[in-house]
């Protein structure tokens, strides 16, 4: 009679108690490199205040300056129309400084001490992201305030707090791809002169600032399609209070679709820039 002896990795339950350790481990990581981002912001609090003043100079900028010319072309109410993409495109500042954050730690050596301790190293970026996410946050709600003053209201409380958090999300997604720039780049300036290439086409060939019906023929078709422009759209419908549902879900779909390829594409660049 033979006795069959289990090693340890190949006992009932093993297998799954380990996978969960070691997310379990992961997420501690992760809220570890967040809090040392959120004490670095705490130190340099000319960080938030850049991603405000950007989002309070736009709100300003296109609604004194252009905002007559556009509101009487197109016949909507400016404000209304305008505060939802700014919201939109102060969250993508978020990704920015994730890109230019995680570049300076790459070229400071910061990485290489990551490296050498034992810790998943996924936690350095997620960590960054969900740091950036908590200033987005903070961003977007001060924004909010002065678009108040300015005479913007939102639809509902509800609605408000739900364009807030699709903002957020949107914001997330595009952190990822920063932080996929910089793990390929690794070089700060260089990295900044990327994400200025990517962001301001997209922003400006949107329905961020103008409806994509006043613009060519021939750009309306991208201009309509381009995430910051669904993302403007979703949010523009849930600060009105209009149905959104169509709207919230075609977000929804681009920002699962940039996690989908950035979360992981970022991840193999950080270990293996080649």
């Amino acid at each position: 009679m033979s006795t069959t002896i289990f090693a340890p990795a190949e006992r009932p339950g093993f297998a799954e108690s380990s996978f969960i350790a070691r997310v379990r481990e992961a997420m501690q990581d992760t809220a570890t490199v967040t809090w040392r981002d959120m004490v670095r912001t705490a130190r340099q609090p000319e960080m938030l205040t850049f991603a405000v003043v950007m989002g309070v100079f736009f709100l300003l900028l296109f609604n004194y300056v252009f905002g007559g010319a556009i509101g009487a072309g197109t016949g909507v109410d400016y404000i209304t129309f305008l505060v939802p993409g700014v919201l939109v495109i102060t969250a993508l500042q978020g990704a920015q400084q994730t890109s230019l954050g995680l570049a300076a730690d790459l070229a400071e050596g910061v990485a290489d001490r990551f490296r050498s301790l034992p810790m998943n190293q996924g936690a350095v970026i997620a960590g960054r992201t969900v740091a950036d996410a908590a200033r987005n946050l903070a961003g977007l709600i001060l924004l909010a305030m002065v678009a108040m003053v300015m005479g913007f209201r939102f639809g509902s409380l509800v609605g408000g707090i739900a364009a807030i958090g699709l903002t957020l999300a949107v914001g997330f997604a595009f952190s990822w791809l920063g932080a996929a720039i910089a793990a390929k780049v690794r070089n700060q300036e260089m990295v900044g002169m990327l994400s200025m290439f990517w962001l301001f086409p997209l922003m400006l060939a949107s329905s961020a600032f103008a409806p994509p019906e006043s613009m060519p023929g021939w750009l309306q078709g991208f201009a309509t399609h381009q995430p910051i422009s669904v993302a403007a759209d979703a949010v523009r419908s849930l600060t009105s209070g209009d149905p959104a549902g169509g709207d919230v879900l075609y977000a929804l779909a681009w920002v699962v679709g940039m996690l989908v390829v950035f979360i992981p594409l970022s991840s193999r660049l950080y270990r293996n820039p080649g």
